[in-house]
């Protein structure tokens, strides 16, 4: 390798290190005031850089969005998808997918709990993603144990039970223990697609034969 080589390649690293670490202050700011009262200014005095250099990784709040949430992304703990459809029944099911998305909500808290999807679109956008991954999560989840009756309103019950939001009223704002938030929850599942199907409301009484 030549040197001049070798030097790009160096530079190349500390410039991708570089940005790395603005991502990651950005992270920490947006977890504790929020990305609408984080400006590129508080950005570059907490990376210790400065302002131009912000800009000139991240350009625009989409860009600089894009590399924040992939830093915290990157650092979430995977959804045990297979363990959850290799469950043996649909119980055991509710229990691992509501653990695994406590372990998600815990991690993503410090940024959700600003509910700023609501108001930025980048991440409303991002949110709707990760709310289509956990509907065909769901169905098929519901479709792997048999589950008779209307899949689509059960599946819209069961992202709704999962949601970030209803763990963190009954954790922070019901004060409710963890463990005990986990059992209501799968009570909750469990109760949504009961244990036979509900009779339709247009089928009339059996003749006797």
């Amino acid at each position: 390798m030549t040197t001049r080589a070798y030097n790009n390649e160096k530079r190349r690293r500390r410039q991708a290190e570089l940005k790395a670490g603005i991502a990651a202050a950005t992270a920490e700011l947006h977890a504790s005031k929020g990305v609408i009262a984080t400006s590129y200014a508080d950005i570059a005095r907490h990376a210790g850089v400065s302002l131009p250099t912000v800009y000139s990784h991240f350009p625009t709040q989409d860009e600089l969005l894009r590399g924040c949430t992939a830093h915290v992304v990157a650092q979430a703990p995977a959804l045990p998808i297979d363990r959850i459809l290799a469950a043996p029944d649909l119980p055991a099911a509710a229990r691992l997918l509501v653990a695994a998305m406590e372990a998600q909500h815990l991690h993503f808290e410090p940024w959700s709990a600003w509910r700023e999807d609501r108001v930025i679109p980048f991440l409303g956008e991002m949110a709707a993603g990760i709310r289509q991954s956990k509907v065909e999560l769901i169905a098929a989840l519901l479709a792997r144990h048999d589950v008779p009756g209307v899949h689509r309103e059960q599946v819209a019950a069961w992202e709704s039970v999962l949601s970030f939001d209803l763990w963190h009223r009954l954790v922070r704002e019901h004060g409710l223990g963890r463990a005990a938030v986990r059992r209501i929850l799968v009570q909750w599942l469990l109760a949504v697609v009961g244990p036979t199907p509900a009779p339709s409301p247009t089928q009339g009484p059996r003749r006797r034969t």
